[in-house]
């Protein structure tokens, strides 16, 4: 399917319920973080064009136990249905963001997450 074409496109209304669902939804799982960044964040979005970055860090080091992965994703599922929002999300764990040595997001990206990310 393909946003557009043969998917209709999200509103910004659909944002929110995405958002406000997937918020209280992941409020369940003790210790897990959800950072926002991007043109979502900063207000410039275009609804039904623009994704929605993220980054999930859960409170685990490095291997996240399949439950709690499993609990995380019925919960970003649920909250996609009917939504149809563009959602960018990478998964991370708290200590590999912490050490820095196989983390994808370099020194480059601590201004830039200070600068306009969100954590939910």
């Amino acid at each position: 399917m393909v946003l557009g074409y043969n998917k209709k496109r999200p509103t910004a209304e659909n944002y929110q319920d995405f958002l406000n669902k997937i918020v209280g939804g992941l409020e369940s799982l003790s210790g897990l973080s959800l950072m926002l960044y991007g043109s979502f964040v900063r207000g410039d979005y275009d609804p039904g064009r623009s994704d929605i970055d993220a980054i999930l860090t859960f409170p685990h080091d490095v291997v996240i136990p399949r439950g709690f992965m499993h609990e995380a994703s019925v919960i970003v599922h649920e909250a996609l249905k009917g939504n149809n929002v563009p959602f960018q999300v990478s998964p991370a764990d708290v200590r590999t963001m912490r050490d820095g040595r196989f983390n994808s997001f370099t020194d480059d990206f601590y201004d830039y997450f200070n600068q306009e990310g969100i954590v939910l």
